[in-house]
């Protein structure tokens, strides 16, 4: 057995000097590990005995020549490389000898009196490199839990790995040479050859997504270069049913929180608007601590609105961004800044980038985070939008007196610093930032204010 470095190759020739002074020399200058043999019956018995990564062999051999003895090898060994050196420099033989299927050819005087060794060196180099690399990836197919299958853009299946016979219930020997319409759903076939055959007719990889007797799948369609008279594509299926499920399940939550969120806010405005309208009618009283009292609950119930319309914009920031559009980060905040009350503050945007986003949850997320700096801050706040010198996001500073408590705690729902606050604008911060994939964290801004920084944004120029 041989390391992933090292490289053991049987030289076999008639003439004893030339297999010896070969192999040598690639020992002794080249650093691959060689061993001579004199002729084909030598050569069948060290292979039989010994691993080796590579064979050179003579082409003109007397009982059997170098053709005769790679057939020999193939019916026990179907992938060694073989690389023939041959004294004639005829089409003829360069034909037989590609037929055979020899990994390379040489011609044996430019090796000898040119002393070629080392181009010799690079070429058993190459095929053996690339022999590991085909062992590897087919080690990768077999044992990977994804389908795979060779497939021809009519649809004839030329290979397939464990996983997808097991999918298909069909032993993998059994499955060559017939067609996936004939072995699986044939609407979904069908669409399944189109689609290899457009991503070959493209060249260049294309994705979709079906589903056959109830489950789910992701495929990938790979074009694939071959020798081969019809062209050929990979197809790599997943099966993504779990995930569809759980998305799906996520989806029926959201809505019936929605739902939930929408019929309970209705239900408490009803009597919250009888009671918000009486006390309008109420004349101001002239005892001024009746005056308080009127005051605290026109308070409450301003109070009680916002919590209602807090609950229900925290129910809809639950649902997933499926359909993210390009939006300009500048003229998110210029919105969301419009709808803040905020006369004696001001926002600037330092820097920008476009993002991929929902535009209106994303104003959602910088509106309540304005209004969290205004709110937290009395007398003028000067606030802050650019992106971060990461790359990687943006965020909102202000030079206000920075945020009381953990930084963590800021974000559950229900916690608030101040008293009249409801306690879920920076839940619903959160929430759209995990809607869209990204993160945000509190820091300290360079003035000693609130710093919420949102990562994991892909920004674009």
């Amino acid at each position: 057995m041989t390391s992933e470095n090292n490289i053991r190759t049987l030289v076999v020739d008639d003439s004893d000097f030339f297999a010896e002074m070969t192999a040598d020399t690639l020992t002794q200058q080249h650093g691959i590990d060689s061993v001579a043999a004199n002729s084909a019956e030598e050569a069948l018995n060290r292979l039989d005995a010994d691993g080796f990564d590579c064979v050179v062999s003579d082409y003109e051999m007397p009982e059997m020549d170098g053709l005769e003895l790679l057939a020999a090898i193939r019916e026990t060994n179907s992938s060694i490389p073989f690389i023939l050196l041959t004294g004639r420099g005829d089409e003829e033989t360069a034909s037989a000898a590609i037929a055979a299927g020899v990994a390379d050819y040489l011609l044996k005087l430019e090796v000898v009196e040119d002393k070629q060794y080392g181009r010799l060196a690079n070429r058993i180099e190459n095929v053996v490199s690339q022999e590991r690399t085909r062992r590897k990836f087919e080690s990768l197919v077999a044992d990977s839990p994804d389908g795979i299958v060779h497939l021809t853009t009519d649809g004839t299946i030329l290979s397939v790995n464990p996983s997808m016979a097991d999918r298909l219930g069909v032993d993998p020997d059994a499955l060559a040479g017939r067609t996936l319409d004939d072995v699986m759903d044939s609407e979904a076939a069908t669409q399944r050859i189109e689609a290899g055959r457009n991503a070959v007719e493209n060249g260049a990889a294309t994705r979709t997504e079906d589903a056959v007797d109830g489950r789910h799948y992701q495929n990938q369609f790979i074009p694939v270069d071959s020798h081969r008279e019809t062209d050929t594509f990979q197809l790599v299926s997943r099966d993504i049913t779990e995930r569809v499920e759980r998305q799906r399940e996520l989806e029926r939550q959201n809505e019936r929180l929605e739902e939930f969120a929408s019929v309970v806010s209705h239900d408490l405005r009803n009597p919250l608007n009888v009671a918000q309208g009486a006390v309008d009618l109420l004349s101001t009283p002239a005892d001024s601590e009746d005056a308080e009292l009127v005051a605290k609950i026109d308070r409450s119930l301003d109070r009680m609105g916002c919590i209602i319309e807090d609950v229900l914009a925290l129910a809809r920031q639950g649902r997933t961004v499926s359909d993210p559009q390009e939006t300009e980060l500048s003229t998110l905040a210029s919105t969301a800044w419009t709808w803040i009350e905020a006369e004696q503050s001001s926002m600037s945007v330092e820097s920008s980038a476009e993002l991929a986003a929902d535009s209106g949850r994303v104003q959602d997320l910088l509106a309540n985070l304005f209004r969290n700096a205004i709110e937290h801050n009395d007398g003028e706040v000067e606030i802050e939008v650019g992106l971060l010198e990461s790359d990687d996001g943006f965020y909102i500073a202000d030079n206000g007196a920075g945020v009381d408590g953990d930084a963590d705690d800021v974000f559950e729902m229900g916690y608030s610093s101040t008293d009249d606050g409801t306690g879920f604008g920076l839940a619903i911060v959160e929430q759209v930032a995990e809607a869209h994939g990204w993160a945000v964290s509190l820091t300290d801004s360079d003035s000693g204010g609130a710093r919420f920084e949102v990562t994991g944004v892909e920004l674009h120029d």
